[in-house]
């Protein structure tokens, strides 16, 4: 009798868990993609929610709130969902140009004081609002790592990325995509420099300097390369910024006369060093002050005016591959 009692008093348990697990599951708003916009002092906050339900588990609904805070957004958000909103899934956050430098110290408050919020969620800017929900976050976010993986122009940035350059060296970039018919990668916004967006080469150069390219399909002179692996260092030595760049490639297309490897690694290598020159020529030099603040912040702090040197090394190494005999 005793043993029986105890089974029914753990089916009671267990049973009554079920209830109370579904019940808070189904009172739960899942947040998949977030648009945050700010106009004259206001922000405004768009949700995709994701509600589960008995029948349809991928059930979508998009909400918008405005307020002076990204927190009064928040509750009027709750009060029109009637859910709890969860970040926990979160896979894209939407930021508009209207999003100024001091605004994401609000931002990151938002997401690192919340215990349901998730950090590794990729982050972009955009420049149209109107058809962001008309995509599906993994769209958005596969499109940009096929942008990276081709070109090599932009690379996913997680929020906790963008957070630790800010913190480090007060600086950091996101891509920048335009919506409209369809979706285009333009390169990279800085956050910091007036919302000055990258050219494509600039982008690339940035891209190397941090070391994000794994891989990525270049042209030049009518000659295709394909990055296998890049490893990148810089080293600070006072005024000195020192870029060494490692990597090896393969020859994918040759529609010039240009047969010599030789040639062809100078061809390549001066096309490296074209991507990091148009970066550092075309940027206010503030990133690589803050590198050296970084590193060695006595030194920064007595020579904050410094004109700085820059040494870029490219060393390459061409991998032969004889299944490749080129193409269009």
């Amino acid at each position: 009798m005793k043993y029986i009692r105890l089974i029914l008093l753990f089916l009671v348990i267990f049973l009554s868990t079920g209830c109370v697990s579904y019940t808070e599951l189904n009172e739960l708003g899942i947040i998949d993609m977030i648009l945050i916009d700010k106009i004259d002092n206001n922000y405004t906050v768009t949700i995709n929610m994701i509600t589960p339900s008995k029948d349809d588990l991928e059930e979508k609904k998009t909400y918008q709130a405005s307020g002076k805070n990204l927190d009064k957004c928040l509750n009027e958000l709750y009060l029109k969902t009637a859910k709890k909103i969860a970040f926990s899934h979160l896979e894209l956050m939407a930021l508009t140009t209207n999003i100024e430098k001091n605004d994401y110290d609000e931002i990151i408050n938002l997401f690192l004081n919340r215990v349901d919020s998730r950090n590794s969620f990729s982050t972009v800017i955009i420049d149209n609002t109107k058809k962001l929900f008309e995509y599906k976050s993994k769209d958005i976010n596969d499109l940009i790592n096929i942008n990276g993986e081709e070109s090599g122009i932009v690379f996913i940035k997680q929020f906790d990325e963008i957070v630790k350059d800010i913190l480090e060296i007060n600086i950091s970039y996101i891509p920048y995509i335009s919506i409209d018919d369809e979706i285009t990668i333009k390169g990279y916004q800085s956050i910091y420099e007036e919302n000055k967006l990258l050219s494509k080469e600039e982008s690339i150069g940035y891209n190397f300097m941090t070391n994000n390219i794994t891989q990525a399909m270049l042209i030049s002179n009518n000659i295709g390369f394909k990055l296998n692996r890049s490893n990148t260092m810089i080293k600070v030595d006072e005024n000195k910024i020192k870029i060494d760049i490692n990597n090896n490639y393969q020859i994918v297309t040759n529609n010039s006369n240009i047969t010599s490897n030789k040639d062809i690694e100078r061809i390549y290598t001066k096309e490296i060093k074209k991507y990091i020159e148009a970066y550092i020529n075309n940027n206010n030099h503030q990133y690589f002050y803050n590198l050296i603040r970084k590193f060695d912040y006595k030194y920064y702090k007595n020579n904050k005016d410094i004109e700085l040197e820059f040494i870029i090394n490219v060393n390459s190494s061409l991998i032969k591959n004889s299944n490749i005999k080129g193409g269009k």
